[in-house]
């Protein structure tokens, strides 16, 4: 009677095994799972905890931020996008390094001249057609912007201040150069403000 129902006891007993070994066996997928999951949550966790220290070992206030600070409102900034495609179109620029000698030495913008800051003199200017298209740079637009102020005081017509200067110029991949020759590092300033340019760009301090 009721045949379908009987079960012998070893056919229970393997049975029991059977669906103990599944139980075990989807407790270890889940723990498995639920460890992945775990971790990928602790990974997310310390990203979104380290990335602003992170960032701010690179760029503790921003780029666009310091350089905002670093120009002079009086004359007007220029960007690097804005040069290459002037160039680009056969456009006659003057580009004015008002940077050290040490640094213009170990690169600039090509046909750039030197005219330096400390030492700045308007004689170092003398040939320059006061209506050529002059743009001025220096490491970051701080010093640039001092000097062209002190160009336009003199006459000239059309200053631009170089936006983030040579560091910004050399980060977008522009090319710089020294002794007519292209070349891969610029002058970082110091090490303080050499956090702005790409590492990769950091030339050695002497």
């Amino acid at each position: 009677m009721f045949p379908n129902l009987v079960i012998s006891f070893n056919e229970a007993k393997n049975n029991n095994n059977y669906l103990h070994n599944i139980f075990i066996h989807s407790q270890a997928i889940t723990k498995f799972t639920s460890m992945k999951t775990f971790i990928y949550k602790i990974s997310q966790i310390f990203f979104i905890i380290t990335m602003p220290f992170m960032a701010s070992a690179q760029n503790p206030e921003g780029f666009e931020t310091m350089a905002k600070k670093m120009a002079d409102k009086t004359v007007p900034i220029i960007k690097s996008a804005q040069v290459v495609k002037l160039q680009a179109k056969g456009k006659k620029i003057v580009f004015l390094d008002a940077r050290e000698l040490s640094e213009f030495k170990i690169s600039h913008i090509k046909g750039a001249k030197h005219i330096g800051y400390n030492d700045f003199d308007l004689n170092s200017v003398k040939g320059i057609d006061k209506n050529a298209t002059i743009v001025i740079y220096c490491s970051v637009g701080y010093r640039s912007s001092k000097i062209g102020k002190k160009l336009r005081e003199a006459g000239f017509t059309s200053v631009f201040n170089l936006w983030g200067g040579l560091f910004d110029w050399a980060n977008n991949g522009n090319p710089v150069f020294a002794n007519d020759q292209e070349v891969k590092f610029v002058h970082p300033y110091n090490n303080n403000w050499g956090k702005w340019l790409k590492p990769e760009l950091r030339s050695k301090l002497d």
